[in-house]
């Protein structure tokens, strides 16, 4: 024991104390040093050694305080910082293992993914000093408490943290995100087929939301992973432009050569799909074509606005067999009887441009051979430099003119607005376009068109063709509406060959462009090209 004794001298009088004993230990000191004095009164000791043993207690127990309040705490029970138990430990040790415990990675969840992060790379800044800083100030004990060596009240410290915002969503945004997240794919063109592919569904990481979540993660010692927000995608709609392609390269594919323009619309939605193409090159639209049977749309028109309801049965006759039969007599004989006039088709003609404001398409005679030739139009159309096809000066119109006047048939049908509504109020009804698409739904060829869709699908089309001058086809066009379980839809598809137009492939290359198009709104019940390939003939 000697040498754990510290030795003081007080006048003259050494004294030897333990190096900051506790306080028991001082009072137990003390009281053997007051009954010395007591034994040194009654021994009849002299009043100032008595009073040198009472100054050496003092001494010894003012030393002993002086040391206790200088020795290093420890922090009490049940004190936390930042939710991490530090009791029992130093301000400093409490510190050490804050930080050691923010600073474990985080394990982020994307789907089956997991990605190991520390939390300096997510933004997390721990203010550690200022946690130590204020523990100095409040939760220690006060000087009783440190006689007595009692701890103080139990200290619990909120985390003091910042999390920059912009690094966390930097980092989703430019290493998560374009890692893990799947784009959902649309139904893509099958090469070699008039089919889609059925299209794949994805996922995209919800960054705010997985901020969120990081956010409260970093500043939690007991759970230090997340499962990040990924949002599922569905298969997104098939797009006009990848129809567009597809078109195209089903043309491409059958070997033709000549000049095709394609026109297609969504009566519903207005959606336009539009084109014109020349050996794989495309040209500007809106081309000057010989209309032949299919004028006998806008002459079916003409008619019925002049017409009373009920219809009479003879120009229903004569409707049917002018579009059902595509005969020409009977459509002569309409304009005859019905419009009533020598310049009968140069009223169709007015009705087409002047009142629906279709200015390409027109009829500049009777069908009949050897008819005169009553007027000499000049359209945009026909007035291009850049593309003609020397089309016939009796009948013309574009993919353009045709289908927009199938449009407003079809929207009429429908008690809708339209053009043919707007243009003659009280003349053209809901009940007379009805009737014209069901006379159009009865031309039942089984070719063009037809030959795409499946049997039983509603086809209300107009063919046309001829032979021309030379003796030779030239020119070919299917113009309708196909109704159908996925959504209706407006085409006009016309084909032009400058040397010869052999009927056969054209029949069929109109054909799987329908179905293409049939497949586009049919997706989960696509139609099956059974023909062989499309091949024309190379010049």
């Amino acid at each position: 024991m000697e040498d754990c004794l510290a030795k003081y001298k007080f006048y003259g009088v050494i004294v030897k104390v333990a190096e900051a004993r506790p306080l028991v230990e001082l009072g137990a000191t003390f009281k053997f040093r007051m009954e010395s004095l007591r034994k040194s009164r009654r021994q009849n000791l002299p009043g100032t050694i008595a009073l040198l043993f009472i100054a050496a207690a003092a001494a010894v127990l003012g030393f002993s305080l002086l040391t206790n309040l200088g020795t290093a705490r420890t922090l009490p029970g049940e004190s936390t910082w930042g939710g991490v138990p530090v009791s029992g430990l130093t301000v400093d040790e409490a510190a050490a293992r804050v930080e050691a415990v923010f600073s474990t990675p985080l394990e982020l969840y994307y789907l089956n993914e997991t990605i190991q992060v520390a939390p300096q790379q997510l933004g997390f800044q721990l203010n550690t000093q200022s946690m130590v800083d204020l523990a100095k100030r409040v939760g220690q004990p006060n000087i009783w408490e440190r006689l007595w060596n009692k701890g103080g009240a139990a200290a619990s410290l909120e985390l003091n943290y910042q999390v920059d915002g912009e690094m966390l969503r930097a980092y989703l945004t430019g290493e998560i995100a374009p890692r893990y997240d799947q784009p959902a794919q649309p139904p893509l063109p099958v090469p070699g087929s008039t089919n889609f592919s059925s299209g794949t569904g994805g996922w995209q990481l919800d960054i705010p939301q997985s901020v969120t979540r990081i956010s409260s993660a970093l500043a939690d010692p007991a759970n230090r992973t997340v499962e990040l927000v990924v949002a599922g995608e569905s298969i997104p709609a098939a797009s006009l432009q990848n129809l567009e392609i597809f078109l195209k390269q089903t043309i491409a594919a059958s070997g033709f050569t000549g000049v095709a323009e394609v026109y297609l619309q969504d009566p519903k939605t207005d959606e336009l799909l539009h084109f014109a193409g020349r050996s794989g090159t495309d040209i500007p639209v809106d081309i000057a074509f010989s209309a032949a049977s299919t004028m006998k749309i806008p002459i079916m028109v003409s008619a019925l606005r002049r017409t009373g309801e009920p219809i009479p049965d003879g120009v229903q006759q004569l409707i049917e067999r002018m579009i059902v039969l595509s005969e020409n007599p009977p459509a002569d004989t309409l304009m005859e009887n019905v419009i009533g006039s020598t310049f009968a088709p140069l009223e169709v003609t007015a009705d087409m441009q002047d009142r629906l404001g279709l200015q390409n398409t027109f009829l500049a005679g009777y069908f009949y051979f050897g008819a005169p030739l009553l007027q000499l139009y000049q359209t945009p159309a026909n007035s291009r430099v850049d593309v003609n096809l020397d089309p016939d000066v009796y009948n013309q119109t574009t993919t353009s003119d045709m289908g927009a006047l199938l449009t407003g048939i079809y929207h009429c049908a429908q008690g809708k607005p339209s053009l043919l509504t707007d243009a003659f109020p009280n003349e053209i009804t809901p009940s007379k376009c009805s009737y014209m698409l069901d006379v159009l739904a009865r031309n039942e060829i089984g070719v063009l068109s037809e030959a795409g869709v499946p049997d039983g699908t509603r086809v209300a089309h107009k063919h046309g063709w001829t032979e021309e001058a030379d003796g030779f086809l030239h020119t070919i066009s299917d113009a309708g509406v196909v109704f159908s379980p996925g959504g209706d839809f407006v085409f006009v598809v016309f084909l032009y060959d400058a040397n010869q137009l052999l009927f056969d492939p054209a029949d069929e290359l109109i054909a799987k462009l329908v179905q293409v198009m049939y497949n586009y709104y049919n997706l989960l019940a696509q139609e099956l090209w059974l023909g062989g390939p499309v091949s024309f003939p190379q010049n």
